[in-house]
């Protein structure tokens, strides 16, 4: 099992970019121009390992940009993770906000 790669969560992967989400959020509150946010895909290259400790679980890590090759072929997967577009704690859509003085039309 191969350990000298930073071993990124799937579960680390998507709460950072929630967090990006978050901050464009607030970073465009309030601005004239609004973009909804429609639909997330991420794509990952993965590896699969098994714990150490007695449950044996399996656990997937993203691998870094160029670290697959350290890997064996057959233990590398892509997987692509499609997240329905965001909504906020109420269940409504979420925007993204640029600010603009100069308007269309």
């Amino acid at each position: 099992m191969i350990r000298d790669v930073a071993q990124i969560g799937l579960v680390e992967a998507i709460e950072q970019v929630r967090a990006e989400l978050v901050d464009a959020v607030a970073a465009g509150r309030g601005a004239d121009i609004q973009f909804p946010v429609g639909q997330v895909t991420l794509q990952f290259q993965v590896g699969l390992t098994r714990s150490d400790d007695t449950d044996g679980k399996l656990k997937l890590w993203i691998l870094e940009l160029g670290s697959a090759e350290k890997y064996a072929e057959q233990s590398v997967q892509t997987i692509s993770v499609v997240l329905e577009p965001p909504v906020d704690a109420q269940g409504r859509p979420i925007t993204v906000s640029a600010e603009s003085a100069d308007l269309p039309g």
